[in-house]
């Protein structure tokens, strides 16, 4: 029995290796696009980024986008005419995705539903919280319209690059760093400003490498995805085994005198 037990840990252990690896995979050069690997060789060196291909660009962030701040709660409307929407939270904008099980309303004047409210392509960027939700989003696509954002929210709006191309930028481990060493720190949390987020540098490769850049990274993460589930899916089946094995010892159905 402590034989199979061992084994059984050894496996989850070795599961649990794979899905923690997964979030934070590097690729090799030679997984990377013939021409991106290639242009690699001929970069530059530009600050906050390292080594960058020559031909691409290098803009601040208020050079390609808007960002639009979001309104504040606790606005006393007592007596005046109000339309309840609703509004994105922190808790609404996770790392890569939308939370909107849960979508809370708020009561604002008519005319600031313009002012506030998102736009499909829009950027979603948290403003602050824990040092981990820090500048996360994902892109609006009007899953919820008229939809408004709280002030902790960011909207930003691009005009000279994709949605796509700013999300995966804003997600990356230089624009992490910018976030932080730009934010306001306490314990254990942090905010920006959306000052400071205009001034992030934005890599701006050529459309048609962006493009390409977007179909490679959404085929592989598809694969990562995929392995992801799996290994929870195994994960789960080991430790129902486990639990399995340990209950039928423990109440006389296995016999375990001769193991």
């Amino acid at each position: 029995m402590q034989e199979s037990s061992n084994h059984l840990d050894s496996r989850l252990r070795g599961n649990d290796e794979v899905v923690m690896k997964d979030s934070g995979t590097c690729l090799p050069q030679s997984a990377l696009p013939d021409w991106q690997a290639g242009d690699r060789q001929d970069g530059r060196q530009v600050e906050w980024l390292g080594e960058v291909p020559k031909h691409w660009d290098v803009k601040r962030l208020k050079f390609v986008a808007t960002v639009q701040t979001g309104i504040a709660k606790g606005k006393d409307n007592a007596g005046k005419s109000t339309i309840s929407v609703p509004y994105l939270r922190v808790a609404n904008v996770q790392d890569g995705y939308l939370d909107l099980e849960d979508v809370a309303t708020i009561d604002i004047a008519p005319a600031s539903l313009d002012r506030y409210r998102l736009q499909s392509g829009d950027v979603l960027m948290n403003e602050g919280g824990d040092f981990d939700k820090l500048g996360r989003g994902h892109v609006w696509h009007c899953e919820v319209d008229p939809c408004i954002h709280q002030n902790h929210v960011f909207a930003v709006r691009p005009h000279s690059i994709s949605s796509e191309w700013l999300n995966l930028v804003t997600g990356t481990n230089y624009a992490q760093f910018y976030f932080m060493t730009r934010s306001k720190q306490s314990t254990n949390l942090a905010s920006i400003s959306s000052t400071n987020v205009m001034e992030l540098p934005v890599v701006c490769p050529p459309l048609e490498e962006q493009q390409a850049i977007i179909a490679f990274l959404d085929s592989e993460t598809a694969k990562f995805d995929a392995l992801t589930l799996e290994a929870n899916r195994a994960i789960a089946l080991l430790q129902e085994h486990r639990s399995a094995l340990i209950s039928a010892a423990v109440t006389g159905k296995i016999d375990v005198r001769e193991q």
